[in-house]
């Protein structure tokens, strides 16, 4: 898979309370071939996810001070980035290589119709395999040309970027693929803050997404 000439591929990393992860996709990041540039979002962390990133001597650190939810830190990358192709990547990524991340990237290198690539993780674990097998929207995941995001302001979706991004691309009409990812799975909310904190943080994320689905027509989303 070869690179076509006058394309810079960014990578936009949000990131928040990720110390014990971060340093593990930022490497595979920084492998990945296609990759140009590398954004990490820290979003209001309260822990040493920016020490952490401080440490990749190539990668762009935005610290923001107030934890604003993942549209606002992924619209904040898109700003501070110069790539024509972005690719967003979470923080808590296990299993995650180099191939994954090219796979992700190389359709849109491949076909210039194409809006956006959606990453469906398969092969990992059944905790996070079945929500994306039955709602494939939902994957943070993704490649898209920054041309597809005019129009679309992410820093109003919160946690409900994804489906903001897809439903903006059915709107549209714009032609979008799906892209197998084997054996990858992330760190669940209920694993990281306990089983309460986790599961209203997991009710709240549910919760802008609902309102992305059906409720932001107004808002120009």
């Amino acid at each position: 898979m070869g690179r076509k000439v006058g394309h810079k591929v960014t990578a936009i990393i949000p990131a928040y309370n990720e110390e014990q992860r971060i340093a593990s996709v930022l490497t595979v990041v920084e492998q990945a071939s296609i990759v140009d540039e590398i954004i990490v979002v820290n979003d209001g962390s309260t822990d040493r996810t920016t020490e952490v990133v401080e440490g990749f001597k190539d990668v762009i650190l935005i610290n923001k001070k107030e934890n604003g939810g993942k549209g606002a830190a992924l619209a904040a990358g898109v700003v501070a980035g110069d790539g024509d192709i972005l690719v967003f990547i979470d923080a808590d990524l296990i299993g995650l290589t180099p191939k994954h991340i090219n796979s992700l990237i190389g359709p849109l290198l491949d076909d210039d119709e194409l809006m956006m690539s959606v990453g469906k993780f398969a092969g990992g674990r059944l905790r996070t395999d079945l929500p994306q097998s039955l709602v494939p929207f939902i994957s943070g995941q993704r490649a898209l040309r920054r041309s597809f995001l005019e129009g679309l302001d992410l820093s109003k979706t919160k946690f409900g970027a994804e489906i903001a991004l897809t439903r903006y691309a059915k709107e549209r009409g714009a032609k979008v693929e799906e892209v197998i990812i084997n054996d990858v799975t992330h760190v669940m909310k209920e694993e990281k803050l306990g089983v309460m904190k986790g599961g209203w943080a997991r009710l709240s994320m549910y919760s802008d997404m609902l309102r992305n689905l059906f409720f932001n027509q107004r808002d120009g989303l």
